[in-house]
């Protein structure tokens, strides 16, 4: 095998897979898991160190700070905004902020545990896990991506990334009409992350990225998952 031939098959191992980056990929990613520069890390670092500490200061100071409220609802404003404060900094994965809100409430007296936990139960809450269970059908089977390429396939559209975004956000606003906004999003996620997947695909093929790109931290994803929020706020309105 000549030099050439070792450094082709280097780089083709080290190609990015699209497809098993978006069918794999979690809600929450450790530093260790992302691909991110030096000034990136430090940053994160700094962000989710700051959080770690300031997530209990500023629910213990807004909970001493005198407010005509009454005590419960003092108490859970203040540890809304401890959460708050998780959530943006993400010292702790999202979901675990969240849980350690609903533990601080019970544990502050608050409220009972069993009216703390009982919306873990509501319907409402198991008709969005079987809207997402069906979203990742769609992605493993590839329904998504017929969907994607539809809307890729429009002359007025697939020409430019702009116009997709757009297209995809109205698209959203005419669904979440008449549909339940949270429905909507949870029926179109899929087809968002489709689209994802081919403009990712395109971008490799075309050698506009390096092959071992990490096709989660394209800056189109980002206005695409942004416009799937607004499109479905604007036409639930």
């Amino acid at each position: 095998m000549t030099a050439t031939e070792r450094e082709q098959g280097k780089v083709q191992a080290q190609r990015t897979d699209v497809d098993a980056a978006f069918q794999g990929s979690a809600t929450y990613r450790s530093l260790g898991e992302q691909e991110l520069s030096p000034a990136e890390e430090k940053f994160e670092k700094g962000r989710r160190t700051v959080g770690l500490f300031l997530a209990p200061v500023v629910t213990l100071v807004f909970a001493l700070v005198p407010i005509d409220l009454p005590r419960d609802q003092h108490l859970l404003a203040a540890v809304l905004l401890g959460v708050i404060v998780l959530w943006i900094t993400e010292p702790v994965p999202i979901p675990i902020g969240g849980l350690i809100g609903v533990g601080a409430i019970v544990v502050l007296g608050v409220v009972p545990a069993d009216d703390a936990l009982a919306p873990f139960g509501s319907t409402t809450v198991f008709t969005f896990i079987g809207a997402f269970i069906l979203a990742a059908a769609m992605l493993k089977h590839g329904v998504a991506r017929r969907f994607a390429m539809f809307i890729l396939s429009l002359k007025w559209v697939g020409a430019s990334t702009a116009r997709v975004i757009i297209a995809f956000g109205f698209i959203t606003a005419v669904l979440s009409a008449f549909v339940s906004n949270t429905a909507t999003v949870a029926m179109l996620l899929p087809t968002a992350i489709g689209i994802l997947s081919v403009i990712a695909k395109l971008l490799q093929d075309k050698e506009l990225v390096k092959p071992d790109f990490d096709p989660l931290r394209l800056r189109v994803g980002v206005a695409l998952m942004l416009m799937l929020a607004y499109g479905a706020g604007v036409g639930g309105c």
